[in-house]
């Protein structure tokens, strides 16, 4: 996610909406509070990702190349959640055999972010639509059974249900800037109140034992036209007599008042009449109180107390065990030599039990920042059929 103080405020409440419906969306999958995705950075890295992987081809892609082609976000963030991704199988290798470096990414999640963030967008009235429209076409088949109707009956009235309650309480108690917020892009639904409707009147003309859950139905979609029109009473009620201006954001106001033009801007008062205000006080009534304030002592400051919940002073990392013993063994490894390959230490190591006792130190060698060594790697590898291991990935390990 951008810097907020970089975003336009637009944009900022576009990235807050997403986040939020990622939250809900995943909240029944989560284990435990807080096991889930609670930055809009994470989703917007994981869009990033799934791009990369679009524009890959099915040859696929290396992690290193996946961090290369999210360039404009922080190398860390793209893999830590490309590993989050693989760890879910939302990210695969393209071939399923040990050592393979190359990935391909599933279809499924990525159609699951868009679906979210059009979700955002439109408050889900597109996917209410399709669902209906779905339900529809069902129910005009003459294979469609009475069971398959009464399961799409009761799915409507959990949807309609689900929609009215919140908005209800929102229009009753909530501040009218919530009701704005949350309640407006569900508001004129007519069209999708009357799909419903035709959809509830041919299910109980084709099947009359139906009745029961027609019924239910019909009260959800009674209950939810009473929410919309509730907010949007409240709604009305607020702007009063001011041209509906509560109806907008106050950030398309602010916008239209420094991007308007005089004519525009005078035109919001016309017919409006302003009487001249009469002074409340005389000019040296003013100037005396301006004085007064000049000269006003300020209160005593309190002396400064000893903070007695300060927090000890960090620890010398020169004073960690494990510091000191992986920058013994870097030493070891590279002695005299400013750089060596991989492939020259492993084949110093001897046997293979060795050498992943090395790729083990190496590794932890380079996740410790104390440590002025580091550990990269290439694209290429070497292959030996004489060596142990037979090959080796191209990487380097060198004094930084």
């Amino acid at each position: 996610m951008t810097d907020p103080a970089a975003l336009t405020f637009d944009d900022f409440a576009a990235e807050t909406a997403v986040l939020g419906i990622y939250r809900q969306v995943f909240a029944v999958l989560a284990k435990e509070a807080n096991g889930m995705v609670d930055d809009a950075a994470s989703v917007a890295a994981d869009e990033a990702i799934f791009t990369a992987f679009a524009g890959a081809g099915p040859a696929g892609l290396t992690v290193e190349q996946v961090v290369f082609a999210c360039g404009g976000l922080p190398a860390e963030r793209v893999r830590r959640r490309f590993e989050v991704l693989r760890s879910y199988r939302a990210v695969t290798r393209v071939n399923e055999r040990p050592h393979e470096m190359f990935y391909q990414a599933t279809f499924a999640p990525y159609v699951m972010l868009l679906f979210l963030r059009r979700l955002s967008q439109t408050g889900g009235q597109a996917e209410l639509h399709r669902m209906l429209s779905m339900a529809r076409l069902a129910l005009d088949d003459a294979e469609t059974t009475a069971a398959v109707v009464r399961e799409q009956l009761a799915e409507m009235t959990t949807v309609f249900r689900l929609l009215s309650n919140p908005i209800m309480q929102l229009a009753k108690s909530a501040s009218v800037e919530s009701l704005q917020a949350q309640a407006q892009p569900l508001l004129g639904n007519s069209e999708l109140l009357d799909k419903a409707r035709l959809f509830h009147n041919a299910a109980a003309d084709r099947w009359p034992e139906l009745l029961p859950e027609c019924t239910r139905l019909r009260m959800a979609l009674a209950a939810y036209r009473d929410s919309l029109n509730t907010a949007a009473g409240r709604l009305l009620a607020h702007a009063g007599k001011t041209r509906a201006l509560g109806l907008l954001p106050t950030e398309r106001w602010r916008t239209f008042a420094r991007e308007g033009s005089t004519e525009e801007l005078a035109g919001a008062l016309d017919g409006l009449l302003f009487d001249a205000p009469e002074p409340l006080f005389t000019v040296d009534e003013l100037l005396e109180a301006v004085e007064e304030g000049l000269h006003a002592e300020a209160g005593r400051v309190p002396p400064p107390r000893p903070r007695t919940d300060e927090e000890p002073p960090a620890a010398d990392p020169d004073d960690d065990p494990q510091v000191r013993q992986l920058t013994m063994r870097a030493e070891e490894l590279l002695g005299d030599r400013a750089e060596a390959t991989v492939a020259q230490l492993l084949a110093e190591a001897g046997d293979w039990a060795a050498g992943r006792r090395v790729l083990s130190d190496l590794t932890a060698i380079h996740l410790r920042e104390e440590i002025p060594y580091a550990l990269t790697w290439g694209d290429g590898w070497r292959v030996d059929q004489g060596a142990s291991p037979t090959w080796v990935s191209e990487g380097w390990f060198r004094h930084a």
